[in-house]
């Protein structure tokens, strides 16, 4: 959970006053040239206080250059350009992530003012607003991830978190095999009744599936 939201000064303001109150403002202003330095401080303030890790796949990338990251609109500008600016909208996610997620409907609200809040609103683990292992299980960082409650799974959903296995060209017989690899390893270190719990079934239903195809 992101507890930093950044913090823009007087001249930041001034600046995204002027873009937000122009009669011809849209999302698409966030392309403009004299913005380059205030998204510098945006994605300079994320990096650090997210220690290089992208919110949603948990990979961390010790590299700063911008083909690795992008500033991340949770709601996306395109879906509500009010809050392009608002920091408790903003991050830094990997680029793949980032692309993934695109402009996908991320919250229930209809709000357009004042950015929502609550999490409850949220179909995605907020990086700001919610605590990622309570939702998610990351069995092995940019490998395999274990959704534990619905959002989790909205989160792998959105973001495209299967894509790894889709990248090493797995067929449905090793991705289960190795899955089942896994999740034992990890039950082995768990300590958590509720997550032990969840493991175990994973593991069993996966089992099922192999006895089943085999």
């Amino acid at each position: 959970m992101i507890s930093t939201p950044v913090q823009f000064d007087a001249s930041d303001l001034t600046l995204i006053n002027s873009k937000i109150t122009s009669p011809s403002f849209t999302s698409n202003n966030w392309s403009d040239s004299d913005l380059s330095d205030l998204k510098d401080k945006i994605k300079t303030h994320y990096l650090k206080v997210q220690g290089n890790k992208c919110p949603y796949c948990q990979q961390i990338i010790r590299s700063s250059n911008g083909r690795y990251w992008d500033i991340e609109h949770i709601i996306s500008r395109a879906t509500q350009k009010n809050f392009m600016f608002e920091p408790q909208n903003l991050c830094v996610s990997c680029v793949d992530c980032n692309s993934r997620k695109s402009n996908k409907k991320t919250t229930t609200s209809k709000a357009s003012q004042n950015l929502p809040t609550n999490t409850k609103l949220y179909l995605i683990i907020h990086p700001h607003f919610d605590i990622y292992e309570e939702h998610i299980m990351t069995i092995k960082a940019g490998f395999y991830y274990l959704s534990l409650k619905p959002k989790g799974e909205k989160t792998i959903e959105i973001c495209g978190l299967n894509r790894f296995y889709e990248f090493a060209e797995y067929n449905d017989d090793v991705a289960d095999d190795d899955r089942i690899f896994l999740l034992s390893e990890r039950l082995v270190k768990e300590q958590d009744p509720k997550k032990k719990l969840a493991l175990r079934k994973e593991i069993a239903y996966l089992a099922l599936l192999c006895s089943i195809e085999s």
